[in-house]
């Protein structure tokens, strides 16, 4: 949450001409509901098998020239991390968690699991491990602008695709 995932991947597919997956986008679609409502009614474990579930279908698709933002949750699930891997380069958008927070300020709203206390910092610190094993590169969107994540991005591709 936060990092960029949506608005970085949304740009570098566009930049590409590539498609541009979001599966929160895919899965409340799927689902008719907004994540927001799938974790407040059914519960996090819930929301995290659907989750499960819309990337499966989604690497059954085999999608190619493709760009793909997962939820940050996803990496607690070691099935889905393979799925990940399965698509392509897994670059994990790495920011500092307050920034992350600040980020999304008003966003807080529309993501339940977001809150500036402490709970957000020990998911982040139990996640960021996970991401960095899920990971095969890295791109730090804090204190990096925009563009020049997105420039890095840009060059991880083309070099992947070589």
């Amino acid at each position: 949450m936060g990092s960029g995932k949506s608005t970085l991947g949304e740009r570098l597919a566009e930049r590409l001409g590539w498609v541009f997956f979001d599966l929160d986008r895919m899965l409340e679609s799927a689902q008719e509901r907004t994540v927001r409502d799938l974790i407040e009614r059914d519960g996090e474990r819930r929301f995290r098998a659907l989750e499960l579930e819309t990337l499966r279908a989604h690497a059954a698709s085999q999608p190619r020239h493709a760009v793909t933002a997962a939820g940050g949750g996803i990496v607690e699930v070691a099935e889905a991390c393979r799925l990940l891997a399965s698509l392509g380069t897994v670059v994990w958008l790495r920011a500092d968690p307050q920034v992350c927070v600040e980020r999304l300020g008003a966003s807080s709203q529309t993501r339940p699991l977001l809150d500036a206390g402490n709970d957000w910092r020990r998911r982040y610190a139990r996640r960021a491990p996970l991401y960095e094993r899920a990971a095969q590169h890295v791109v730090d969107t804090h204190p990096a602008a925009l563009e020049s994540s997105l420039e890095q991005l840009v060059r991880l591709v083309q070099a992947y695709c070589q």
